[in-house]
């Protein structure tokens, strides 16, 4: 089957660095693709963007993860951090609320990346369409290499056409 690229919604890398496949990543929860499916992002510093229009469908109690819902449904999870949840919340200002309606590339978080370093946590970042949407999307296209937070495009995803 053949897709127009305007069957293609794009989910914009929320933060810059280098993206690497999510198996990669030191946690089995989301190299094992069990909350989802996407990409992870070596961060390059500390601010994160929404990767979608949408609104705010998430934010965890320590502030490390993000969950934004686009227009079309689709939630991507933007997860700071491996086991950063143990910092409690040092460290991450959220720049948003639950709720919130948001831009694509407006800043939702900042976070101090040498302190997470610095803790002995792996800044890597998951950006993931969560299990909930994933069963809709019926193609999704991954990116790898360097991006710009708010500029590159990390993932593109085609929906199930609803009859």
């Amino acid at each position: 089957m053949f897709f127009k690229k305007s069957d293609f919604y794009p989910v914009i890398a929320p933060l810059s660095g280098k993206v690497i496949a999510l198996s990669d990543t030191e946690d089995p929860i989301f190299s094992g693709k069990v909350v989802g499916d996407g990409v992870a992002i070596i961060p390059g510093n500390g601010e994160v963007v929404a990767p979608v229009s949408g609104v705010i469908s998430m934010i965890a109690p320590t502030n490390h993860s993000y969950g934004v819902t686009a227009y079309d449904g689709t939630e991507i999870l933007v997860h700071i951090g491996i086991d950063t949840v143990k910092l409690e919340g040092k460290g991450f200002t959220p720049l948003v609320h639950k709720g919130q309606e948001v831009e694509v590339g407006q800043p939702i978080c900042k976070f101090d990346l040498d302190l997470i370093r610095h803790e002995g946590f792996n800044a890597t970042t998951p950006v993931i369409i969560t299990s909930n949407s994933i069963d809709n999307v019926k193609r999704l296209t991954l990116r790898t290499g360097f991006v710009e937070g708010g500029k590159s495009v990390c993932m593109l995803y085609a929906l199930e056409k609803k009859r």
